[in-house]
């Protein structure tokens, strides 16, 4: 890694801890493909620490987008976010699983299943350390953890909830109120070939799919976040995850 490539790596993630923002970079400092996003990526978590998690797009076409999430930007179901220091402007409803087993291999479509202790609704707070969002390139945003800024995990839904996924009524409400609600996503067959996919390349990066992570796959409801103070994601009347926000 080169000084500027390393510097621009403490920059990231000193911004997503109220650091100064980032930017504009250098072209040549910006992955300039998939490989060169991973190797961003890579390089981001080992200087924050283990890995808690992962996200992935879930049901999407081709092959798959994915970043590690650090174990430390896992929280639990009612956290108080300091969505002020910590950058967080986009508020997401996704579908997770956590993981029971260690998933190693190139495991297949049971084994996959097998390994899947529960169904959970999250939500993942997105954040931008970037002076300029919009004129920052993609793929920089794609190698900050795809600008994961947190993630909340709810409670386990009831197994049942597998089959009612592409379907699924999802809500995003705010202070009580709810912005938005939609009723399609990924079903349990799609997060499943998403994870048979995910294992082996998790594992050749060097953060293999293991038991106590969670893994959470796609947003169906993304909305700025405002100043909202309670933040809550309903998956119909299975179950849902909130949070507090502070500024």
């Amino acid at each position: 890694m080169s000084a500027s490539q390393e510097t621009l790596v403490k920059a990231l993630i000193a911004a997503h801890d109220g650091g100064p923002l980032v930017g504009p970079v250098d072209n040549a400092d910006v992955p300039a493909d998939i490989a060169a996003v991973y190797a961003l990526q890579n390089r981001i978590i080992a200087g924050i620490g283990p890995v808690g998690g992962w996200k992935i797009l879930a049901g999407g076409q081709g092959e798959p987008l994915c970043s590690p999430i650090p174990a430390n930007r896992f929280f639990a179901n009612g956290a108080v976010l300091d969505a002020k220091t910590h950058r967080h402007f986009i508020a997401e409803v996704e579908v997770a699983v956590l993981l029971g087993a260690d998933l190693f291999g190139k495991p297949n479509q049971f084994e996959v299943e097998a390994a899947i202790a529960s169904v959970n609704p999250v939500l993942e707070m997105v954040a931008n350390p970037f002076v300029d969002r919009d004129a920052t390139p993609r793929n920089l945003q794609l190698g900050d953890l795809q600008s994961n800024g947190a993630v909340v995990v709810g409670p386990a839904l009831a197994s049942e909830v597998r089959g009612a996924l592409p379907t699924l009524p999802v809500s995003l409400s705010y202070d009580g109120k709810t912005v938005k609600e939609v009723s399609t996503g990924a079903s349990w067959a799609d997060i499943v070939v998403a994870l048979v996919w995910l294992a082996p390349h998790a594992e050749a990066r060097g953060f293999p799919l293991k038991a106590g992570q969670t893994i959470i796959t796609g947003a169906r409801i993304a909305i700025p976040l405002g100043t909202a103070d309670l933040v809550e994601g309903k998956l119909g009347d299975w179950g849902k995850v909130s949070a507090r926000c502070t500024y």
